[in-house]
């Protein structure tokens, strides 16, 4: 459906080509001066500029907003009858004292010509190809002189005993001005159509660069995202199966082992038995990380939809760093990581799993990506909210990395974060989640040095009673 702005284009376009096609027409009929006095009826010379502006409109609307063949072929015969008929009445209205005779042939050979050739316009200019524009201005100016002196041949005029030299001065004076001022008409005209198709052209542009833009970025995070998602549910899901298998198969492969007639003794038992319960171990955490995987993308799937519900209730900031660093105490220990906890004596008030969550994700990548060997996790109360930090001694992020760590699955490139796998939702969902708390999250980084990530928390309007202080602390 067009546009208000194609529609007010279409409309400029036809009263412009009305014109002009109005202009043209009696500019030619200057150049016919019979030897009779002459003279115009002003109102029909007017109403055949009228029928030029609307049949130009409505045979350009109909064949630009439908765009069709059988629209083009309507448009074009309305467009090609209303130059025909803006011809005839002006040629009504040119009232020569003398016998008026009329050839059928060439009349009829005239509308034929403004209608073949307007629709032929048309079709060009519905084309938008290279030259189609050059194309459709030559056929429609041949449309338009091919009818005027086919129609002026059909024209006859026969002096009644009028001197051979008469001319009529003030009638074509007269002529001259009302030409000159719709000239000027069109100058307007045009260039006010010209302003508005610039300025329409460039918002479409605009427009379908936008949305050019957005189909890339979303195809591209598309890709990457199946591209990520993919090899983090195969490599847990193999590691399931392997096992499984490993499981079902685990008493004939024991029992294949045995010496004929060899009883199954207690030895054999335990052996059974611890080798069912690493195998059941390994199943265990990767379907743990299966489960993780699952949770990052339902919890960002209900983020984006604004599905999201913050239970808040006062809780000690200090508790919450003791259970993050209990939390990843066996991990920091097999990296021989120092994970360090500071806060000050406070309660807030707020979603304390949403919290968890969000230093879990940090320092989880704390963990896996920064190469550091000391890790801070702290809370300070700033202002008039609180905030968490979660610090690294590590190798840091490039400075062209930061801006765009926060997007969905997007992870920064390096064999070691490829090594670490991960679905790249982790700091959006904690971006997504501070600011759902009416904060934010922000990082610092120097490579070489280290990275700090903070989130800042404003003081909740709800804020905890004295009894809830004292049940946090």
């Amino acid at each position: 459906r067009p546009n208000n702005q194609a529609i007010v284009w279409y409309g400029m376009t036809g009263i412009t080509a009305g014109i002009a096609i109005w202009c043209t027409h009696f500019i030619a009929i200057l150049a016919y001066q019979p030897s009779a006095p002459v003279r115009f009826d002003l109102s029909l010379t007017f109403d055949s500029l009228v029928m030029a502006i609307l049949g130009a409109i409505l045979g350009i609307m109909i064949a630009g907003m439908i765009k069709t063949r059988i629209a083009i072929v309507i448009g074009g015969t309305l467009f090609g009858l209303a130059v025909v008929a803006m011809h005839y009445t002006g040629m009504v209205a040119y009232r020569v004292q003398g016998a008026v005779s009329w050839d059928n042939t060439y009349l009829v050979a005239s509308a034929v010509i403004a209608i073949v050739l307007a629709t032929t316009a048309l079709c060009f200019g519905m084309r938008m190809t290279k030259g189609s524009g050059l194309k459709m201005t030559a056929a429609l100016t041949l449309a338009i002189v091919g009818l005027h002196f086919t129609g002026m041949a059909a024209y006859n005029v026969a002096s009644i005993g009028i001197d051979p030299d008469y001319s009529n001065p003030q009638e074509y004076a007269l002529l001259a001005l009302v030409i000159a001022g719709t000239a000027g008409m069109i100058v307007m005209g045009g260039l006010f159509t010209y302003f508005i198709e610039k300025r329409t052209r460039m918002e479409s542009i605009e427009e379908l660069r936008q949305a050019r833009d957005a189909a890339e970025s979303a195809s591209r995070a598309k890709s990457e995202f199946m591209s990520v998602l993919s090899h983090e549910l195969r490599t847990p899901l193999t590691i399931v199966i392997g096992y499984a298998s490993f499981l079902s198969k685990l008493k004939s492969n024991t029992t294949s082992k045995l010496k004929p007639g060899e009883p199954i003794t207690e030895a054999h038992f335990n052996s059974l038995g611890d080798q069912t319960e690493l195998y059941g171990q390994r199943v265990k955490s990767a379907g743990g990380h299966l489960l993780t995987i699952i949770n990052d993308i339902l919890d960002y799937t209900s983020i984006e939809l604004n599905d999201i519900k913050l239970s808040k209730a006062a809780f000690s900031t200090r508790d919450l760093l003791l259970e993050v660093a209990e939390q990843f105490q066996g991990l920091s220990g097999e990296k021989s990581i120092t994970l360090s906890t500071e806060s000050d004596d406070m309660a807030v008030m707020a979603d304390r799993a949403r919290c968890l969550q969000i230093l879990i994700n940090l320092v989880g990548n704390a963990l896996k990506f920064s190469k550091a060997d000391h890790i801070y996790l702290r809370a300070r109360a700033q202002g008039t909210g609180f905030r968490f930090e979660v610090e690294d001694n590590g190798r840091g992020i490039d400075k062209k990395d930061l801006t765009r760590i926060f997007q969905a699955f997007t992870q920064i490139e390096n064999a070691d974060n490829r090594s670490e796998g991960g679905t790249g939702l982790g700091l959006a969902i904690c971006k997504k989640l501070s600011i759902a708390h009416g904060g934010d999250i922000t990082v610092e980084s120097i490579v070489g040095t280290g990275t700090k990530f903070t989130v800042f928390f404003p003081f909740s309007l709800d804020a905890p009673t004295s009894k809830q202080l004292a049940q946090a602390a």
